[in-house]
């Protein structure tokens, strides 16, 4: 990992006020990200909704009987298959936006593990995709507008 230098912090600073502008879009790879080693990882959302379920087609199971349990199993199974990734996905997308937009070692360090792509709304065939592009020099050619003087 490479050290923050001014710089960083200067096409840090014009990627924040690029994509609060909405000029820039930020992809995050969620099967990279959102994986046991990263730091945006959280077992809690993958390992405690199961079991929240599980344990709530059980109280069904002994409630009302058991075709009412068996209903409920394959709603969770179903909800487990196709709902529960797709949320996965979106809150490890929303916290890597957070995390890239909070400081440059944070974006250098979702950046060297190849989750993170930047490309510009207007022009999405300007991408720049980590960890192979740079993400510095995107953000120093497309990004940083220069300063003007007057005379």
């Amino acid at each position: 990992m490479s050290k923050s230098t001014p710089h960083s912090y200067a096409a840090h600073d014009a990627l924040r006020k690029a994509h609060a502008a909405g000029r820039v879009l930020i992809y995050s790879d969620a099967r990279i990200l959102g994986r046991p080693g990263s730091p945006l990882y959280n077992a809690f959302e993958v390992f405690i909704p199961p079991l929240v379920l599980m344990a709530s087609s059980l109280t069904l199971l002994f409630a009302f009987g058991l075709i009412e349990w068996l209903i409920a199993l394959v709603l969770v199974v179903l909800y487990q298959l196709y709902g529960a990734p797709r949320v996965v996905n979106w809150r490890v997308h929303r916290r890597a936006v957070a995390a890239v937009l909070a400081n440059p070692q944070n974006l250098q360090i979702l950046w060297d593990m190849g989750g993170i792509a930047l490309a510009l709304k207007d022009w999405p065939e300007q991408a720049c995709v980590g960890p192979k592009g740079d993400w510095r020099a995107f953000c120093g050619e497309f990004l940083v507008v220069p300063e003007t003087t007057e005379f």
